[in-house]
């Protein structure tokens, strides 16, 4: 009686204080011992035939493995709840989420949602307790079930820049889930990953800074030593010793942050090289951001020049530059076209050259 008393009890500790009816009967607790307890406030129902072993609040874990229990065997954590069991942090659905196989069907329960799922045992992580899906399984139906692309954005880049799985395993295993929805953003998504962005800020800028407006394509997440300490740089424009930092909220908004960010640009600016941050801004104002982008690196010898990215984009198409007699009797030679980040539009400035002088010979 003792050792199953004390099995129960590690039973319940591993299961974070829940436990099933089954259970509970199988260490010799009958019915009617449970309801006594309920009603002396020692045990509280969570599911049908599911229980804690204390009363008050339930924590996440206790609520996980309540729903795991009321959903019976064959079900697994799925989506948000298996990457929250896995580790992978970010702002995740609170609410349960389980996959049970297609054939089964499971009544509704508050806080859990259920899927249904095609050969589940295929997706299952070999040793998890309780089952859940693989974690790069996980990864991509919690994004699926985003109907916000950022959001989508958000969960499979952090998992890949939490250095918990790769772009290139999550495209193989999209390649399992036929019938996820979305399939087409979602690859969109890992192949920008697979170029270095590691967030939806630095996805932004690719997308609608960089490329939408012609600039040259840059190096993401460059490795650099600075007084012995490793730094990553979001957005290195190599050739033209121009950097760009991108500063989401997340990792920046405390004092520590900004005056580690003011060294690194210090440290970039005894090099020689110029840094440019934006924030939220490449969202609202991509236009503007790719127009102070595209002159800095003008500035700094590139010889290229953006298009605008639609017929309301701000910027200019590039411009021939054009020899024109001045008022003061003078010829302008070939103008450099360049990006005025203040008006925002494209315009020629050249230098003056002197009207050229005939020289003659007369013949002796």
């Amino acid at each position: 009686m003792k050792e199953s008393i004390e099995s129960f009890a590690e039973l319940r500790r591993r299961q974070a204080g829940a436990f099933s009816r089954e259970q509970a009967i199988a260490h010799g607790i009958s019915d009617k011992v449970m309801q006594g307890r309920c009603r002396a406030r020692q045990l509280q129902r969570v599911h049908s035939g599911v229980y804690a072993d204390f009363t008050g609040p339930l924590p996440w874990s206790t609520r996980m493995w309540a729903a795991w229990l009321a959903c019976g065997p064959g079900a697994a954590l799925t989506g948000a709840t298996a990457l929250r069991a896995y580790g992978v942090g970010g702002d995740l659905d609170d609410r349960i989420h389980l996959a049970v196989p297609h054939s089964r069907r499971v009544g509704r329960r508050f806080g859990v949602v259920v899927s249904r799922h095609r050969d589940l045992s295929s997706l299952l992580h070999p040793t998890r307790d309780p089952p859940a899906v693989r974690l790069e399984v996980a990864v991509l139906i919690a994004a699926a079930a985003e109907t916000d692309v950022a959001r989508r954005a958000a969960i499979l880049l952090d998992a890949c820049r939490q250095r918990r799985t790769t772009p290139a395993r999550l495209s193989a295993e999209l390649h399992s889930l036929p019938e996820l929805k979305g399939r087409r953003v979602l690859r969109r998504i890992l192949t920008d990953a697979a170029e270095g962005v590691q967030s939806f800020l630095e996805q932004t800028y690719l997308r609608r800074v960089e490329r939408a407006h012609g600039l040259p394509r840059a190096r993401r997440q460059v490795r650099v030593v600075d007084g012995g300490s490793v730094v990553y740089r979001d957005s290195e424009y190599t050739p033209y010793d121009v950097i760009v930092e991108l500063d989401g909220r997340a990792g920046h908004t405390d004092s520590l942050s900004r005056w580690r960010d003011m060294t690194r640009d210090n440290a970039a600016a005894t090099t020689g090289k110029v840094t440019l941050r934006f924030g939220y801004q490449v969202v609202s104002e991509p236009c503007r951001a790719a127009s102070q982008v595209a002159a800095t690196l003008h500035l700094h010898g590139w010889p290229g020049h953006p298009h605008p990215c639609s017929t309301s984009c701000p910027l200019a198409p590039p411009q021939p530059a054009a020899t024109r007699a001045g008022v003061d009797g003078r010829f302008t030679g070939m103008g450099l076209g360049f990006l005025d980040c203040n008006s925002q539009k494209f315009r020629i400035e050249s230098e003056p050259c002197p009207v050229p002088t005939l020289i003659t010979t007369r013949s002796k």
